[in-house]
C-alpha cells in the first residue's frame, strides 16, 4: 500500500532554538498513529508542518508521493484544504454561526457551493442532529468538539490531524469523543495522526511515538516496578541459643 504522508528528515528552528531535528514517519490510509511528550517538546510543530501549516527549514513533506515544498502558498493551502482535516483542543467554531454553518466552513474556504446534506449527515453522525442550528454557546463543551470534529470531515479529508482533541474534556466526555473519532476514522478510511497527552487514546492507535530532543522514537512505556514480596522483605527471627542439657 502507498504511503499517504511521508515526512523525510524534518528539521524545524524558531531562531537558534531548534525544535525537529530529523523527523521520519510515514502514514498509510486507515492508519492512526499518535504522538506523546512534555509540552513545548515539538509536538504541535510536527503535526503543524505535516498538515501543511508550516513550511520545514529543511526535509521534504509528500503527500500522496508529492513533494509540497515545491508549491506556491496558495497551492499548498488548497491541497491542505481538499486534503487535510484538523481538529483542535480548542474547538475554533465562529461564535455567530450554527453548528451546520460551521461544519459547511470548509467547503465554503474551498469555493464549493453549501452542501447542507453533507453537513447535516455529518452532525447525524457525531449525535448532533438535534443542535443543527444552535450556535456554539448554547453547546456543551462536548458538544462543541463533536461540531468540530464533523467541521473536520467536511471535505471527506484523507489524512485527519488533531492536537489535543479531547485535552479540554472531562474524562467521561473525553472517551465518547475517543470512541467517535477512531469510529469516523474506520468508516472514512483515512489516515490519523494525533497529538496528545491522554494515554487511552494513545494506546488506540497503531503505532505510538514520543518526541525525544527534537527527534521522533518509538515510544515504551514505563512499566511499574513490582513491589518485592513481602516475605523477603521481613528479617529473619534471631535464632535462640541452644539450650545447654540439664546437668551439664
Amino acid at each position: 500500500m502507498a504511503n499517504l504522508l511521508e515526512l523525510h528528515n524534518i528539521h524545524r528552528h524558531f531562531g537558534s532554538t531548534v525544535i525537529l531535528k530529523g523527523v521520519n514517519l510515514t502514514l498509510q490510509a486507515g492508519e492512526a498513529v499518535a504522538i506523546i511528550g512534555p509540552s513545548g517538546s515539538g509536538k504541535s510543530t510536527l503535526l503543524q508542518v505535516a498538515g501543511l501549516l508550516d513550511v520545514p527549514d529543511a526535509g521534504q513533506v509528500l503527500l500522496n508521493g508529492q513533494n509540497v515544498a515545491a508549491l506556491t502558498d496558495d497551492a499548498r493551502a488548497g491541497l491542505r484544504n481538499k486534503t487535510c482535516g484538523f481538529v483542535y483542543q480548542f474547538h475554533h467554531l465562529l461564535r455567530e454561526f450554527t453548528a451546520l454553518e460551521n461544519v459547511q466552513l470548509p467547503a465554503a474556504i474551498g469555493g464549493s457551493k453549501p452542501n447542507h446534506a453533507r453537513a447535516q449527515q455529518l452532525l447525524e453522525a457525531v449525535g448532533l442532529g438535534h443542535r443543527l442550528h444552535h450556535l456554539p454557546n448554547q453547546l456543551s463543551g462536548g458538544e462543541q468538539q463533536r461540531v468540530a470534529i464533523a467541521r473536520a470531515l467536511m471535505n471527506q479529508p484523507q489524512l485527519l490531524l488533531a492536537d489535543e482533541p479531547t485535552g479540554n474534556l472531562d474524562p467521561a466526555t473525553a472517551e465518547a469523543v475517543t470512541d467517535l473519532l477512531f469510529t469516523l476514522i474506520a468508516q472514512e478510511r483515512m489516515a490519523a495522526l494525533l497529538v496528545t497527552h491522554n494515554q487511552q487514546l494513545a494506546a488506540r492507535c497503531q503505532h505510538v511515538f514520543t518526541m525525544q530532543e527534537g527527534c521522533l522514537v518509538p515510544y515504551k512505556p514505563v512499566r511499574p516496578v513490582k513491589p518485592t514480596a513481602a516475605k523477603n522483605l521481613r528479617k529473619a527471627p534471631p535464632k535462640k541459643p541452644a539450650r545447654k542439657p540439664a546437668g551439664a
